[in-house]
């Protein structure tokens, strides 16, 4: 299969996982959703890795990166749930595409990449997409709709994940130049597992009834679509440009926007459409003279 369409496939599966999660969400807690998402792949990595021997020479700076990365992720995939479940799907999501404007700051600092001066054209296309998402607010004044981004906790909480994501992107980078891309998956995932289950088990867990048939189907889809993601995505890598793959599988902002305004009923449909579009294309400029 051509690798855009494992890619596209792979922002499919993103985005159902995160429909699921959504729904996941009503039941189980978020650091229960978080778990199931990162204990899933597991087997998969591991079967490969093994299946493949392909344990590769460890840098010096694995284990420290490995460390913070891997605190980091916990912290960011746990805000993600949290921002799911305060928020609509179609109004938290596509704030995770401020990360690469908080990687302006972050990537020279921590690995030296420098960013372009053409930066600020996929800076203000982000911006102005989350502008849409609150257009609503206008009526209270034309700044009215950046206090609200900041007064409501999903889009806030979102916000964090990115910040967050734009500090573990160059940790991954670390990890990945001191181990192996697939070997850093099944480390990075696994250290994830064992935080959530100690959160699981330390945080206090609220209140929900016996989890039905649905609940528990619904914590099945969540790792099968993350199974599936990864699958597709790596697939994508090992045949495409990396570049292009990680641009479309960024689309899978736009699906998830839209699965939440068809199957959860969530409001301002068009607006919020028009957001996330507007911040895929400045995730895309953004992208597109980093990696040149």
């Amino acid at each position: 299969m051509h690798w855009f369409y494992l890619a596209l496939l792979a922002a499919v599966s993103e985005s159902l996982k995160d429909l699921c999660s959504k729904q996941g969400l009503r039941a189980v807690s978020p650091q229960l959703t978080a778990l199931v998402a990162s204990a899933t792949p597991i087997p998969l990595l591991l079967g490969i890795v093994l299946y493949t021997d392909s344990i590769p020479a460890l840098g010096p700076q694995y284990p420290l990166a490995l460390m913070i990365g891997g605190s980091l992720n916990i912290l960011a995939l746990w805000q993600f749930m949290r921002a799911l479940q305060a928020s609509d799907m179609s109004l938290a999501i596509p704030f995770v595409s401020f990360t690469p404007i908080f990687l302006l700051i972050t990537s020279p600092l921590l690995v030296g990449d420098i960013p372009h001066p053409q930066d600020v054209i996929g800076i203000l296309c982000i911006v102005g997409g989350a502008y849409l998402l609150q257009i609503q607010t206008t009526d209270q004044g034309w700044l009215a709709p950046f206090s609200a981004i900041f007064s409501q906790p999903g889009p806030r909480r979102m916000i964090s994940v990115a910040l967050i994501y734009s500090i573990t992107s160059n940790f991954d980078k670390i990890g990945v130049q001191n181990s192996s891309p697939l070997f850093w998956s099944l480390s990075i995932t696994s250290v994830m597992t064992i935080g959530f289950v100690l959160m699981h088990r330390v945080l206090p867990r609220p209140t929900f009834p016996n989890p039905s048939a649905k609940t528990l189907g619904i914590l099945l889809a969540i790792g099968l679509f993350q199974t599936l993601g990864l699958i597709f995505h790596n697939s994508a890598l090992d045949l495409g440009p990396v570049p292009s793959v990680i641009a479309i599988k960024r689309t899978s902002i736009l699906f998830a926007v839209l699965w939440g305004i068809m199957f959860l009923r969530e409001p301002q449909g068009k607006e919020r459409l028009a957001g996330a579009a507007l911040m895929i294309i400045g995730m895309g400029i953004l992208g597109l003279w980093q990696d040149t």
